[in-house]
Order: C-alpha cells, then structure tokens, then sequence
C-alpha cells in the first residue's frame, strides 16, 4: 500500500487559504469607522428652520472580538449649542462574519433621554438591533426595529417611551458632502412611530449610510412630510 505524501508546501498553501477568509472578514469589519478604538463621530443637528439646536459626539471606548466577530461599545454623548454635556449613555455595534448590528438606542431620540434624565433615575431598556449586510444593494428592504425604554425612580415607572422603525429600504447610491469630507453612501428611507407616555408620533426619514454601516447624515419629516429635524 502506498503512503500519499503531502509536503509542508502543501499544507502552508492549505492554511493560509483557510485563513485568508478570516483575515479578509476583519479587515472588512475595522475598516468601518466606528469598529476602530478611539473613533469619534460627530453630528450637529438643526431644527427645521435650520438652526442649530446642538449635537451629539459618539466614541468608541472599547473593542473585543475574535478573527471572524468584533463588537464595539460606543459612548453617546449629548450636548447642547453651546457645547456643555447634557447625556451620555453607551450602545454596543458588532460586526459578525462582515454582518452589521447596531442596538437600536443608536437610533433613538437621545434628546428625550436627556430630558428625563435626573439624578436617582434609571433607565430599563429593551430592544432589538439594527440589522446592515454589507453586500446590501439599491432596491433591498432591511429589517425593522423596535426599542422600549422605562423611565424608573425608586423602583416606579415614570414613563414608558417606545421607538418602531418599518419600511426601511435602500433606493439609492449618492454622494453626501459634510464638513469632514465627502462620503459615497446609501440612501435608506423609512417610516417611523414613538410614543412618550400619552404622547404618538408618527413620521418619516430619510438616512445616508456610508460603508452600509455609517449613518453620515439623517433626516426626519412628520406626518405632514415637513422635516422636523436634520442631522
């Protein structure tokens, strides 16, 4: 009976094309902005009138993983026009074999959050993740989302706040120009409804998502398509 013999060339080859896949997945994983540690991403918002109302500073503080998952925990922090803290609070991104979730707190209003904010109060929130393919292309539809946030002090709930996005769509590839240059994205339209205590709000937006993961600008219509807000 012959023996195959199999050389060491043979086997270098066969282990480095198992992985280069791996390799490729996390290139492609901390090539998106916010996967990197000390990543900040800055965003001003405007009111409809086109003033500016202040802005929001999002840091990622920590990134783990392994070859083929990266999570990130990025800090969120509110500040007012004239730059003074108002909120932070922290959200967590990974990226699993080059598929993007973002929890849906990225996409909550954080200006209601910090108007709840007070000392002794505590937040319990429950939601999903965002959901961003990378090989995702003009015509897709992504998944929905969904957060419940309650407002709590000394073990009673103050207020519930909810947050549903639905019909989320990509409709087209445009270059969007920002202060910290120019970004080819994907244009994602969507509806949108919340609820903060009695109060319901539905509407619209439109986001620009760079690297399908990046949100460089967005912007949010009521039922009436008017914007209400642009960041």
């Amino acid at each position: 009976m012959k023996t195959k013999k199999v050389s060491l060339k043979t086997i270098l080859v066969t282990a480095l094309l198992s992985i280069m896949p791996m390799i490729g997945i996390a290139q492609e994983c901390k090539a998106v902005l916010f996967m990197k540690q000390g990543a900040i991403l800055d965003y001003t918002d405007y009111s409809k009138n086109g003033k500016k109302k202040g802005s929001t500073r999002h840091e990622t503080i920590n990134i783990s993983g392994t070859s083929n998952t990266i999570d990130a925990i990025i800090e969120a922090t509110v500040l007012d026009k004239k730059n003074k803290e108002s909120f932070s609070t922290q959200y967590k991104a990974n990226c699993n074999n080059g598929l993007f979730s973002v929890d849906m707190l990225r996409f909550f209003s954080l200006d209601k959050l910090s108007e709840q904010h007070q000392e002794n109060f505590s937040l319990e929130i429950d939601g999903d993740v965002l959901e961003f393919p990378t090989n995702s292309k003009v015509g897709d539809v992504l998944d929905d989302g969904h957060i419940n946030i309650k407002v709590n002090n000394q073990g009673f709930t103050l207020i519930t706040m909810t947050f549903d996005i639905f019909n989320r769509k990509i409709v087209a590839e445009e270059t969007i120009t920002t202060p910290a240059g120019a970004f080819n994205c994907q244009k994602v339209t969507l509806d949108f409804k919340s609820k903060f205590g009695i109060i319901k709000i539905n509407g619209s937006g439109k986001e620009w998502y760079h690297d399908n993961a990046v949100v460089i600008r967005s912007e949010s219509y009521n039922k009436k398509r008017k914007a209400t807000r642009v960041s």
